[in-house]
């Protein structure tokens, strides 16, 4: 729309001073239509160079995600990938539901650089019980109906200032690891499978570290419920299943 109104205040311009004859309705007649004229061009320009007319609006989520080893593991893992060598930005692997297979998110848009820089993707561990993302999205948005009228011409409506996701995983049960060390905990885990004996021998050792810890909660809370045993039963299992991954890196 302020397109439309520069054209006819240039034309009433033009017209104001070069084809009225009486002196003072010239004048008068030719500095308002001036003057209209370059409100609307400051206006204009205020616009394209500070978001004149707009506001920021800010939006969050937060959705549980899932390991990225997929259910049969007690324990989770994040596989992350560093953007860059200074940014604290990362693509990282997991998946959005337990019965999907895992993939690559944050990865930037090449199509469309301009959005892709004002994003940031970065993770955390926590004293929690389940991994999330949170979503924070920063956007300009129009103050009201009028000025998306008179300047929404050029799409501004709805662009992206930032968005910073931010990953939290449990700090006992997941193992957040980069891409190459998946692959060394994978061949390192594929090599312990094949003796038997030494595996055998491990998972007698877990299962029985598991045991110990149930027996000492149970001493300790005599009058847990079946489910509070199973829900604590596995939640030792995450952690020490997550122990054995990390250690079997270093």
């Amino acid at each position: 729309m302020i397109i439309i109104v520069l054209i006819i205040l240039s034309i009433l311009t033009y017209v104001s001073w070069m084809n009225i004859n009486n002196r003072t309705t010239r004048f008068v007649a030719g500095l308002i239509s001036f003057g209209l004229l370059m409100v609307t061009i400051l206006f204009l320009t205020a616009n394209m160079n500070s978001h004149y007319g707009m506001k920021q609006v800010t939006t969050s989520s937060e959705k549980t995600i899932y390991s990225a080893g997929g259910s049969k593991s007690p324990a989770g893992m994040l596989i992350t990938q560093q953007l860059g060598t200074k940014a604290d930005n990362y693509v990282m692997i997991y998946a959005d539901r337990e019965d999907k297979k895992a993939k690559p998110h944050f990865v930037p848009d090449k199509k469309n650089m301009t959005e892709a820089v004002h994003k940031r993707a970065t993770y955390q561990t926590a004293d929690v019980d389940k991994a999330t993302v949170k979503t924070v999205t920063t956007r300009w948005e129009w103050r009201n109906d009028f000025f998306k009228l008179m300047l929404g011409f050029g799409g501004e409506g709805h662009s992206l200032v930032k968005q910073t996701a931010t990953v939290t995983v449990p700090e006992k049960t997941w193992v957040i690891l980069s891409a190459k060390q998946a692959k060394q905990l994978t061949a390192k885990q594929q090599m312990a499978a094949q003796d038997k004996t030494a595996a055998a021998a491990q998972q007698k050792q877990m299962r029985e570290g598991v045991q110990a810890k149930v027996a000492t909660y149970l001493k300790a809370n005599p009058k847990a419920s079946a489910n509070d045993v199973a829900d604590y039963t596995q939640q030792v299992t995450a952690e020490m299943t997550a122990a054995a991954m990390k250690q079997m890196l270093k």
